[in-house]
């Protein structure tokens, strides 16, 4: 709960130097004068001015635009200090000194330091914006003259711009405000537009999805599967690349091998022809070279074979021939069967390729991916789908909790105000008020002391039930009821209806009257302060135009 309290007012005159300066009682606090026209009035007005209200009217000579007004206050514990010349506040809280240039940004202050935020909406907008302190005070002031021909609406100016004033104003206090309610349903609003939106995207993307399938002649799958089957196609590719290296590597084996053995051939043959004229000696034979078809003599032969020109050279380097030949033919029949493994794993492997291409439909990986990026974008959405269905769920939840508990305070002050209002109804002796609901602020249609009777008890009822029940509390006055010429006995019950129900509320309370009306307050809490002309004094000016917040303080 948050709760101010006046402890004083100063108020200074610079042009007439004049001042004065008026402390108040924590509780209950009667404001008194010899006769009529000293000023209760003006001091209770200037006290709710200080505020930010704009009062509707002062009293004829209070010129209050040109008074400095300086409140001390108490809000729960705290010390802060309000000051306000014309339309500009300065105010001191905790050693710090800030100023305000209009009543907007003022009340933006004080609801931010009252712990409040009080949204209304004004009849020219459908948004709701935090209200000036004007409605802020609407449920804690009764004016003398216009609280008593109209209920809460004509004291303060300004406040008839709000929609469904003053019950909206007087919801906010009791707790009623369907604000929390308003927004969870704005909220659940937004969540259902969300949904929509999404359920709307899904099926956009869907429709994607299978007009692209059919166009691409693809089936889509699962990105898990997709990235299993596209590793599983990327190792095959690798080893078929390796043995592609392989099978280049012994290729060339094979024909350097077919390249040694034409070699090895073409020096056999020379040999055995050598070899068939061992018997004879015919040094001016010519042969025939089987590489360049050119006529080589024996000698000629011998040479390029390096041999000596007898049998057992000939066929020893035969043998070796022989051998060479032997062994690379070994070789390269080792290779022909290792390249026809090789070529064999190689198109099995391609096979295995082709294979997983056309199972998993991504011979147009293009094709595949968007189709992966489109399922993983249906996924996403289908997530925020039953997210958003599940914030939706808990958020109609809390709305049906906020209008049950609606529901219940609701009914709960309406039984407060039924007995507040049947025993101010015979306390008073005013049975007007019989079909009068809670929160209903309609015209009393009463004339004259009825009238007065009846808005009297309204104003005792509403009084209790803030003090009661608002966890926002500021000083709540009534200046003078007696509007009308009313007997001894009525008199005497409407005074002990405030001593009883006003005067004893655990609030700051504020009651103009007159002096000999004071004894209906015989056994009273009630701080008096009693007022003499004039208001503000001379011989105080020096002394309290020293205690004003300076600027630059």
């Amino acid at each position: 709960m948050s709760k101010l309290t006046i402890n004083s007012i100063t108020i200074v005159d610079y042009e007439n130097q004049l001042a004065n300066k008026f402390e108040f009682g924590p509780d209950s606090n009667l404001i008194t004068s010899e006769d009529n026209g000293v000023g209760k009035s003006s001091l209770l007005k200037s006290i709710y001015y200080s505020l930010g209200a704009s009062i509707k009217s002062f009293p004829k000579g209070w010129d209050y635009k040109k008074y400095i007004f300086q409140l001390d206050c108490g809000v729960d514990g705290n010390n802060v200090v309000i000051q306000r010349f014309n339309k500009v506040f300065t105010v001191r809280e905790n050693d710090t000194v800030k100023s305000f240039a209009n009543e907007k940004t003022f009340s933006a202050w004080f609801q931010g330091m009252m712990g409040m935020a009080l949204e209304l909406q004004t009849s020219n907008s459908e948004k709701r914006s935090l209200a000036y302190m004007n409605a802020v005070l609407t449920p804690f002031y009764i004016d003398q003259d216009r609280s008593w021909t109209s209920f809460y609406k004509d004291a303060i100016e300004g406040v008839g711009m709000y929609v469904g004033q003053p019950k909206t104003i007087f919801e906010y206090y009791f707790g009623l405000s369907s604000e929390q309610l308003l927004r969870l349903e704005e909220q659940k609003k937004l969540a259902t537009i969300y949904k929509n939106e999404v359920e709307s995207q899904i099926r956009q993307v869907s429709n994607v999805y299978d007009s692209y399938s059919t166009d691409k002649n693809t089936d889509g799958i699962s990105p898990e599967e997709f990235e299993e089957l596209q590793t599983e196609l990327m190792a095959y590719i690798q080893i078929t690349n390796e043995l592609r290296g392989k099978i280049s590597k012994i290729s060339s084996s094979i024909t350097t091998s077919k390249t040694k053995l034409d070699g090895y051939r073409h020096d056999l043959d020379e040999l055995n022809k050598l070899l068939s004229m061992t018997g004879k000696r015919f040094r001016d034979i010519e042969y025939e070279c089987t590489y360049c078809h050119s006529i080589l003599t024996r000698e000629q032969s011998l040479t390029r074979l390096e041999l000596a020109d007898n049998d057992f050279e000939i066929r020893q380097r035969k043998s070796e021939i022989e051998q060479l030949i032997s062994d690379e033919e070994k070789k390269l029949s080792k290779s022909i069967e290792e390249i026809e493994s090789f070529r064999t794993d190689f198109e099995e492997k391609n096979n295995r390729i082709s294979r997983l291409k056309n199972a998993t439909k991504i011979e147009d990986y293009v094709s595949q991916k968007v189709l992966s990026e489109l399922q993983q974008l249906i996924s996403k959405y289908e997530l925020e789908r039953a997210e958003n269905e599940k914030q939706s769920k808990e958020l109609a939840k809390q709305i049906r909790s906020e209008k049950k508990r609606l529901k219940e305070k609701q009914e709960d002050l309406e039984k407060s105000f039924e007995v507040l209002k049947n025993n101010l109804s015979i306390k008073i002796g005013d049975t007007s008020l019989v079909d009068r609901k809670f929160l209903d602020f309609k015209k009393v249609q009463e004339t004259g002391t009825a009238l007065n009777k009846s808005l009297l008890s309204l104003y005792l009822i509403y009084s209790n039930l803030l003090s009661q029940e608002s966890k926002i509390l500021f000083p709540i006055a009534i200046d003078s009821f007696i509007k009308n010429e009313i007997s001894d006995k009525n008199e005497k019950k409407m005074f002990l209806a405030v001593q009883d129900d006003f005067v004893s509320l655990d609030n700051q309370t504020f009651f103009s009257v007159i002096k000999k009306n004071m004894d209906h307050f015989a056994e009273r809490r009630s701080r008096v302060t009693l007022l003499t002309k004039p208001l503000l004094k001379q011989e105080m000016f020096e002394e309290l135009q020293s205690e004003l917040i300076k600027e630059g303080e």
